[in-house]
């Protein structure tokens, strides 16, 4: 408990099968104040993205906004958030 200044989430998102239980997870081992910082190659906007997400067993793919929203349910508050569209790249910063 309240052990990390700082989590990183990179590529690893897509794969955690109880979203809502591994962010409460990852707040319960964050220092008050600390930061969480999520980042994906993959939001979903092209048809090879979801395609690929399809073809992979267990695979989700978020939208910035969609980890924001899950974030705040889980009690953070958002520091920023940066998706670059058909790129596909986002990150989310978040705060305890």
């Amino acid at each position: 408990d309240n052990m990390f200044d700082i989590v990183t989430a990179f590529e690893t998102v897509y794969f955690w099968p109880d979203m809502d239980g591994a962010l409460k997870e990852v707040l319960r081992v964050m220092k008050p104040g600390a930061v969480f910082l999520i980042c994906n190659e993959a939001n979903g906007s092209t048809l090879e993205m979801r395609e690929q997400a399809n073809a992979i067993d267990g695979m989700t793919i978020y939208t910035a906004d969609n980890l924001k929203r899950l974030l705040l349910k889980c009690e953070f508050s958002i520091e920023s958030t940066h998706d670059t569209g058909e790129k596909g790249w986002i990150s989310v910063l978040a705060r305890k």
